[in-house]
């Protein structure tokens, strides 16, 4: 049976709560709300995707936009996980093997990013960056009041995961970059001598984000805003560089007989960053066969850190 579907309720709340504080919320178009809530509700009744043992609801963020995401509570004793998902990504990119291979006690929040899944409205130039991506997540993470967490992300949504990191947010524990290059520039010096896709695989692509875009109703302004976010995002290194926290780095190698070096990739030393190269996958990490691998490498990297943690006096 799928489970009860709350969104609706949360926007209506979180809209009173807006106006009584003087903030004045986006207007949501009521078909496109109702759509969101058929499109959970579909979801949710199909066990394959692994929904069902998740909440939904969402969040109006500080300048009225419907930010929505699945929720576990974790289990008492627990920290919880908080998942981003890539540039033309939602809920379902992660939702399925990667999700299966982690602790069934393990907390977890899969956002959606602006006008990704049930998220609207898109996100207009004043909010199309890394940092106030970065913001929305940190403002689901308030309200949920997460006392010990992990944030990752895959491509734009590991990025994000950096940039929080930079922020040092109370209670966060460790950051998984999924794919999340520090500086644009690692793409092509990283992985210049990959095997290029093919035109049928480049064509297929574009086609997906094209019916994508064009289904979630996005002006091509909007997706061009989406799209040349990660190129005006220059900080990554800097946070790596100066931040403490554990940090998690997950990359397919491409099929390259000699894997790029940390330097190259502009990642910390070894003693404050865990590289994990996925064998045979490409930039997208999270799909297919990979994803249980994924899934596998996360749940290693929590588990070391929460060992490590309780060894320490008056850890928590």
């Amino acid at each position: 049976m799928a489970r009860p579907i709350n969104v609706g309720c949360s926007l209506l709340r979180e809209t009173g709560r807006a106006a009584r504080n003087g903030r004045h919320p986006r207007v949501v178009p009521i078909g496109r709300l109702l759509g969101s809530l058929l499109m959970f509700s579909v979801a949710s009744a199909n066990p394959s995707v692994g929904a069902e043992r998740f909440q939904t609801d969402a969040r109006v963020l500080r300048d009225g936009a419907l930010m929505s995401y699945l929720h576990r509570p974790a289990e008492p004793g627990q920290s919880t996980l908080v998942l981003i998902p890539e540039t033309h990504g939602d809920r379902f990119q992660f939702l399925g093997p990667l999700v299966e291979a982690l602790p069934a006690g393990q907390g977890l929040v899969i956002v959606e990013s602006r006008g990704q899944g049930r998220s609207w409205p898109p996100p207009d130039a004043a909010q199309a960056s890394i940092e106030e991506y970065a913001t929305d997540v940190l403002e689901v993470v308030a309200h949920l009041d997460l006392k010990a967490w992990y944030v990752g992300g895959h491509s734009l949504g590991g990025m994000q995961a950096i940039e929080i990191a930079g922020r040092s947010p109370a209670g966060l524990r460790g950051v998984i970059s999924l794919e999340g290059w520090t500086h644009h520039e690692v793409q092509a010096a990283a992985f210049g001598g990959a095997p290029a896709r093919t035109a049928e695989q480049r064509q297929a692509d574009q086609l997906y984000r094209e019916e994508r875009y064009a289904r979630l109703r996005w002006t091509e302004e909007e997706y061009r805003q989406l799209v040349s976010m990660w190129r005006r995002w220059t900080t990554g290194e800097a946070i790596l560089r100066t931040n403490r926290l554990p940090l998690l780095s997950v990359w397919g190698d491409r099929g390259l007989a000699m894997r790029p070096d940390r330097a190259t990739l502009r990642l910390p030393p070894e003693d404050r960053c865990e590289l994990v190269w996925i064998e045979g996958s490409d930039h997208y990490v999270t799909r297919g066969p990979h994803a249980a691998a994924v899934g596998q490498a996360i749940a290693l990297f929590i588990a070391r850190i929460e060992t490590e943690l309780s060894r320490q006096p008056n850890s928590n």
